[in-house]
């Protein structure tokens, strides 16, 4: 065998080879986050199919945000629901907050992923509670508080 030959034989890349691993799990990451977004996407799109559902691009954008934030580490909110549950929550939640009007059983979508009223209670609330524990009382900027008292979580943002 010639150089050449072997230099054609072996130029594709094997993994965990060229690039190392920390790449290949870069790669993987990345992969990750666009099944992630063609998930949110296609549960956008047939939440869009019901008229009281449709989304605006801002709170469409609210749902990209907490998928984002939140991509990682889904089974926080509840141990046994799928990622396409844990999603649909977040659009529900963004929906109700502007139009409180809407239930959850009216849907079929919700049926089709699993997504009941106690499941929603216990994604939402856990939601809430992330959020609160992070969010100071007092705007951090004042200085007629002593903010490491009255803070939730010791005066850091």
């Amino acid at each position: 065998m010639t150089i050449d030959s072997l230099i054609n034989k072996y130029s594709e890349r094997v993994p965990y080879e060229e690039r190392g691993l920390e790449s290949d799990k870069q790669r993987k990451r990345k992969e990750r986050a666009r099944e992630l977004k063609e998930t949110t996407n296609d549960l956008i799109s047939e939440c869009n199919n019901y008229k009281r559902l449709r989304l605006t691009p801002f709170q469409e954008k609210q749902v990209y945000y907490m998928v984002e934030k939140f991509s990682n580490n889904f089974k926080m909110f509840h141990k046994t629901a799928k990622k396409e549950t844990v999603i649909l929550a977040f659009i529900f939640y963004v929906k109700i907050n502007e139009t409180p009007i809407i239930r959850l059983n009216e849907y079929k979508i919700t049926s089709k992923y699993c997504l009941t009223d106690n499941t929603f209670e216990i994604i939402i609330c856990k939601l809430v509670a992330y959020f609160m524990k992070r969010m100071p009382i007092v705007p951090v900027g004042t200085t007629d508080y002593d903010h490491e008292m009255l803070s939730r979580n010791g005066g850091e943002i």
